[in-house]
């Protein structure tokens, strides 16, 4: 039996599948997002919606990239 409303218990849920969160992590943050006001959840939101959809690995070293190749790819002063 859960003792948060709905939308507590699926924030908890998805904040436990991310590594090195157990529950009583997840509740922290779950909680400290619940304190925040309404413009630091939607930064918060944005900002994991915004690296899902931009960021890919590079297509030389797959490090993670905005672009088809990474900062360190396309630094010209580095040795291919």
């Amino acid at each position: 039996m859960s003792y948060y409303a709905e939308p507590i218990v699926r924030l908890l849920e998805e904040l436990e599948r991310l590594p090195g969160i157990g529950p009583k992590s997840a509740q922290r943050l779950a909680f400290h997002v619940l304190k925040g006001d309404d413009q630091s959840a939607e930064r918060l939101a944005g900002a994991i919606i915004e690296v899902k959809r931009r960021i890919h690995f590079c297509r030389r070293c797959f490090n993670f990239a905005a672009e088809e190749h990474c900062e360190y790819c396309n630094d010209s002063k580095r040795d291919a």
